[in-house]
């Protein structure tokens, strides 16, 4: 995994720009957003028009040739051309206050005209994870707001030009906007594949070694959890909302489809609880192997502390220099021709008979789970 867990702390980013007590419905863009484009792709069943830059004036003549009208808005810095949008597609004042302000939890609001749905869609930034995707369904229309550049909906372009002439395809502008929602749950599948990629490497480096760098990596992928986990939990209700809730911007047929993608978030969480369960068994098992290794160091001092407590009373004992001519306690090995070595000797068979008996009762042997060795590349790839 990339060092930039070291280094970054993820973190909720929440900027309200309206000061207190400010009009509800006020919009303030922010002054470090990108200028708005505007984007319209437009299809049949027999042909698509697509134009990547439009003016807001154009709008009004595609919304009343085309069935299905998908235009994309790419940047929040231009507040004229977002009061614009809001004129032509009646876009309640309160949506447009949540579109301007990205710190929203994914919801569906149903509104006279249209309903607005807001989703966290997955994309690294300098401190977050996710980033916000608005939408807007109406009659025979889907308006989308992106934060910043990106094109994450190319495949559902795709897509619909491969479906041309299909009888079967579904034009209409709810299972559009299905697709979109799908597109966003199914894009969070690849990141916690990775996610499950790394905890294995983590276990694998967890149960090889107990550096400070594996314990600071792991309590990075921790905090991407409860990030995604933020994301994904209101994105499950605010699906089911779309799904139950009556309104007559969405057809029983596309609701059928909403209830599968229900279920892909549910799976979403479901991983996401699981792979906090286990990085909390990684964390709890390095720190026991950390507090293993330690019992093992302590277990060798006292080991060698005990060997030579004994010793150190022997030297002590003979050390204490008395005169024994003039003592009424007698020491008669210190005038003993051999007595230096014949200590030395008993000293020996004490320390060597202390090491056997710890030996023999395994005081001495190292647990093996505990062994330093190295984690093979094809270890961190197992699925």
């Amino acid at each position: 995994m990339a060092n930039h867990h070291r280094r970054r702390r993820l973190k909720p980013r929440i900027r309200r720009r309206a000061a207190p007590g400010t009009r509800p419905g006020t919009l303030n863009v922010a002054p470090d957003a990108p200028q708005t484009t505007i984007g319209v792709f437009a299809y049949d069943r027999q042909k698509v028009f697509e134009k990547q830059t439009v003016r807001p004036d154009e709008l009004p003549p595609l919304l009343a040739q085309w069935p299905v009208v998908w235009v994309n808005v790419v940047g929040l810095g231009s507040a004229e051309t977002l009061r614009q949008l809001a004129a032509i597609f009646r876009i309640h004042p309160l949506a447009m206050e949540d579109i301007v302000n990205v710190h929203q939890r994914a919801k569906a609001d149903q509104f006279e005209h249209n309903v607005y749905f807001v989703v966290r869609m997955p994309e690294r930034t300098s401190d977050e994870l996710t980033v916000q995707l608005s939408l807007v369904l109406g009659k025979n229309y889907v308006v989308t707001f992106q934060e910043r550049p990106s094109d994450p909906f190319e495949p559902v372009r795709t897509r619909l030009r491969h479906e041309l002439g299909d009888a079967q395809a579904d034009v209409q502008a709810d299972f559009l906007a299905y697709r979109l929602i799908d597109a966003v749950v199914d894009a969070y599948f690849p990141i916690m594949e990775n996610v499950g990629d790394q905890l294995d490497a983590l276990d694998d480096r967890a149960s090889a070694a107990t550096s400070r760098a594996t314990f600071v990596e792991l309590h990075g992928v921790r905090r991407e959890l409860l990030m995604l986990r933020r994301a994904i939990w209101p994105l499950r209700d605010a699906i089911r909302e779309l799904q139950v809730e009556p309104t007559p911007f969405i057809t029983n047929q596309t609701r059928l489809f909403l209830r599968d993608c229900q279920d892909h978030a549910i799976q979403l969480l479901d991983l996401l609880e699981a792979y906090r369960d286990i990085c909390g068994d990684i964390r709890d098992f390095h720190m026991s192997a950390i507090s293993n290794r330690m019992n093992e160091v302590m277990k060798t001092l006292t080991v060698i502390a005990t060997i030579f407590m004994p010793l150190t009373f022997i030297v002590g004992l003979y050390g204490m220099n008395f005169n024994t001519e003039i003592s009424p306690w007698n020491m008669p090995e210190l005038n003993w021709r051999y007595g230096y070595p014949i200590v030395l000797a008993a000293m020996a068979a004490l320390a060597t008979g202390m090491f056997y008996y710890f030996k023999r009762w395994g005081w001495l042997e190292r647990d093996p789970s505990l062994e330093e060795r190295p984690v093979e590349k094809n270890d961190r790839q197992r699925k």
